[in-house]
């Protein structure tokens, strides 16, 4: 969204309001980072961008990469042309620092390198206004906020100054860190996080306090060097860098991508700057070197990734399109060999993993995660001996309170595209092998690596020696307060929802693709927004889950007093809910040279029974619901239709007239069901929702075969509102949802019954002299008061249910918000035998 809002949080609108005036923002660095940066601002805001950079070859690269990215945009019809034209002019390159002066946010990404920040720093001193500045930030992938802020001599500027740090590609990554240090003020720190998350419409993980390279960095850094200094061939990258292809992707590929600077900048760092009870210190600096001679030769040769000035590093890469690798370097000889075949003799345990994740339709799964772990083959002892301290390292990030299990595994799935996140795997660990089990495996890959003293300290499981000596690892704590889980999970698909918080020993809401915003004593309005826009929030396995974890926890608020009302919207420009992810449509990955491989009917039916209840009971709920959105899709159409009310933002783009056999830009479609032209069906009750509503057949018909605009739906009564803005959108919703959310609890759910039942007469009469009954309804006493005496103020209505039977409605136990088996604290008899 182009602007910020509060969604009724007292504690961010002076942050909201100070984002709201952001007019230009300046960016340092007009590299890889640099670019992406200006990318994703100028397509998600109408900011004014200066993009600095003190080479003019850098200035020059940056323009063409976006004059081209815009020109590919209307070449595809996504922009029109006096829309690239319009990009093009909202950006200034330049070389000069006095043109910062007119920024309301400078974001440094020029380097890793501390001494060339400090120039940097003391540049934007001379010639940026701290009073007129929102925030200063810089982009850094190892060094910690406090660090960076000492770089500057004014107290004004480290006041306003945080480390904001996105990852690659910028534009198309959604995690990003935001972390305050001890300078930065709390309002600084706010703006960030709301910057951050509703402009530039990331998942946040927000550190208040320092910790070099957040919790992501470290964890991909380590990725990389734990193998690094193992590696002598060509072979060796391949099949060590492969562990890492059953989670994600092999890590020398992915820096040959965004360039080798941050990594050995980073490990410089961290090599001379990390503490020393960091697990993971040794890999930074061993025999006074900070990586191995292998990749500081490809650093000297200056074959540092696909964008250097020779287009290789790690791998050599094929021009045009898409860059693929053709060759990996072979540091034996300092050639580039051919890329070899993982070898199915020793590493047969990975083989198996993605044979068994085939026959089950699943990719990457967990399950063959830990298959592998315990394998007898190379598979498992490389598993064991790099995933292991790595697993461990994210146990001490809990253990010091950096990190919660719910932020480490989202960071390792939305930020390193983990397909299982780091902390499921942990969980998974223990489910299959017990605590002891665990623990055990461990002491194994110790044994296994006996002849290595560095290696023997990152495995340290008991506290007995290296950085974490006297501080045995967090299992022990987990088995002692009897934990089995650090996340809990899904009741419909085991996905994870919530994560445990050693404070308390509770399960708390933990989500990757919602965000939800807590009520206010003053609205009782829960937030709930759906938050995977780079994939125009899909309906799938995962926000099934989600959801209904989320509306649980609205439900226990509702039956405390605390909410009456919900206002669900969607993150992203315009706004947009899809349908069904057709990515869960195939059995496992899609190959166009394999085609289609069907789900099964129960498998297809399952998805349509569990997304029913969840939205039914949505639907029949005593709380009031409003949804705002923009375009809406399939299934993002049919959850609108369960909803109380339909706040419609219009949607403009190109609309393909098929008569004329042309493009036009205009107002879209709102409202599509297209799932008729696939050869498969509305799964969430489209037709039956649409009748309900009171729409007839031809304009159910409509909506199937044609779509319908906002401005159409409001014509014929199934939208309740039209805007033009977003955010005015969003103000009306949440109002609504605030006046909607004084209704007395007894009348609403009664109401709702009356609808869902349709007329009966002589129900209405009994009903109706029951809602005149105290004893039945509570809040009669309070709620006739304001009829009754006009000339006082009614007193406050006490919405608390506890103890009060709602009509038509039960509340579901706490239980049914989690599938019980994960999220239990289990005692020693259900341990002995993990669970799933």
């Amino acid at each position: 969204m182009r602007r910020a809002f509060s969604f009724g949080d007292r504690t961010i609108e002076p942050a909201v309001r100070r984002v709201n005036e952001v007019r230009c923002v300046a960016i340092i660095g007009a590299g890889t980072m640099g670019q992406g940066i200006a990318i994703d601002l100028l397509q998600k805001t109408d900011y004014d961008i200066i993009l600095l950079d003190v080479q003019a070859e850098a200035l020059k690269r940056a323009e063409a990469k976006l004059t081209s990215l815009w020109q590919q945009q209307v070449k595809r019809t996504q922009i029109r042309d006096e829309d690239a034209k319009a990009l093009k002019a909202r950006v200034k390159y330049t070389q000069k620092y006095d043109d910062l002066t007119g920024a309301d946010i400078i974001w440094e990404v020029a380097t890793e390198r501390s001494e060339i920040k400090a120039k940097i720093f003391e540049n934007i001193e001379k010639t940026a206004d701290p009073e007129h500045l929102a925030a200063v930030f810089s982009n850094t992938s190892s060094h910690t906020t406090g660090e960076l802020a000492v770089l500057f001599r004014s107290e004004a500027f480290r006041e306003k100054f945080l480390t904001v740090h996105g990852y690659f590609p910028f534009e198309a990554n959604r995690l990003i860190d935001v972390m305050k240090g001890k300078y930065a003020s709390s309002e600084t720190f706010a703006l960030g996080v709301v910057f951050a998350d509703q402009i530039l419409e990331k998942t946040v993980i927000a550190l208040p306090v320092d910790h070099h390279g957040y919790i992501t960095d470290p964890i991909f850094q380590a990725m990389a060097a734990i193998i690094s200094w193992d590696i002598e061939t060509g072979q060796d990258i391949v099949q060590f860098g492969g562990l890492w292809e059953l989670f994600t992707a092999n890590p020398f590929s992915v820096l040959d991508q965004t360039g080798h600077m941050p990594y050995t900048e980073s490990s410089r760092h961290l090599g001379e700057a990390l503490p020393a009870d960091d697990r993971l210190r040794s890999l930074y600096k061993r025999d006074g070197k900070y990586y191995p001679d292998w990749i500081a030769k490809l650093e000297k040769e200056g074959s540092t990734g696909v964008n250097s000035p020779s287009g290789r590093g790690f791998y050599t890469w094929s021009e045009g399109g898409r860059p693929k690798p053709q060759a990996v370097i072979d540091p034996a000889s300092g050639e580039y060999v051919s890329i070899g075949e993982i070898s199915r003799k020793d590493f047969w345990s990975c083989y198996e993993a993605t044979e068994r994740d085939r026959r089950a339709g699943k990719i990457k799964s967990v399950e063959s995660l830990v298959h592998v772990a315990c394998a007898d083959d190379a598979g498992g002892r490389a598993f064991r001996r790099y995933a292991l301290p790595i697993c461990l390292y994210a146990l001490d990030m809990i253990q010091d309170r950096v990190a919660t299990p719910g932020q480490i595994n989202m960071c390792t799935r939305a930020g390193l595209r983990y397909k299982a996140g780091l902390i499921e795997l942990i969980d998974a660990l223990i489910a299959h092998l017990t605590i002891d089990g665990v623990i055990e495996l461990i002491r194994r890959a110790r044994d296994e690596n006996a002849d290595d003293p560095y290696m023997l300290e990152m495995l340290d499981v008991d506290g007995k020696a290296g950085p974490r000596k006297g501080r045995p690892c967090l299992l022990h704590e987990m088995k002692k307060r009897n934990f089995s889980r650090l996340l809990g999970y899904g009741k419909y698909y085991h996905n994870p929802v919530a994560e445990l918080d050693l404070n308390s020993g509770k399960y708390k809401g933990c989500y990757l693709d919602l965000k939800f915003y807590e009520p206010s004593s003053r609205d009782r309005v829960v937030s709930i927004v759906f938050d995977s826009p780079l994939r125009g929030n899909v309906w799938n396995r995962a926000a099934i889950d989600q959801l209904a974890h989320a509306y649980n926890r609205i439900l226990q608020l509702h039956r405390e007093g605390r909410c009456g009302g919900v206002l669900f919207s969607a993150a992203g420009a315009g706004m947009r809910m899809l349908g069904a992810d057709a990515r869960e449509f195939n059995r496992g990955w899609f190959e166009r040279e394999k085609g289609y491989v069907p789900l099964n009917e129960a498998e297809a039916a399952g998805f349509t029974r569990n997304g029913m209840e969840l939205f039914r009971m949505i639907q029949q709920s005593p709380v009031a619901t409003v949804g705002v959105f923009g375009e809406k899709w399939g299934g993002g159409a049919e959850f609108s239709y369960f909803l109380d009310l339909r706040y419609d933002v219009r949607a403009e783009g190109f609309v393909f007239d098929s008569l004329e056999r042309k493009t036009n830009w205009q107002q879209k479609n709102t409202y599509n069901q297209p799932e008729l032209d696939y050869a498969i069906l509305g799964g969430f009750g489209a037709a039956g929702e649409l009748k309900r509503l009171g729409m007839g057949d031809s304009i159910i018909f409509e909506v199937f075969d044609q779509g319908m605009t906002a401005d159409r739906a409001y014509q014929v009564g199934l939208s309740n509102a039209v805007f033009e803005d977003e955010l005015e959108a969003l103000r009306r919703g949440y109002e609504r949802a605030r006046l909607m959310a004084k209704d007395a609890p007894y009348s609403r759910a009664l109401f709702k019954k009356q609808l869902s039942r349709g007329t009966d007469d002589e129900a209405l009469a009994k009903e109706t002299g029951e809602v005149f009954n105290p004893k039945k309804n509570p809040f009669v006493s309070t709620g006739l008061l304001g009829l009754l005496d006009r000339g006082a103020r009614a007193p406050k209505m006490n919405y608390t249910c506890t103890g009060t039977e709602l009509p038509g409605w039960s509340y579901p136990t706490e239980d049914g918000m989690l599938d019980v088996d994960a999220a239990e604290e289990p005692g020693p008899e259900r341990t002995a035998h993990g669970g799933h």
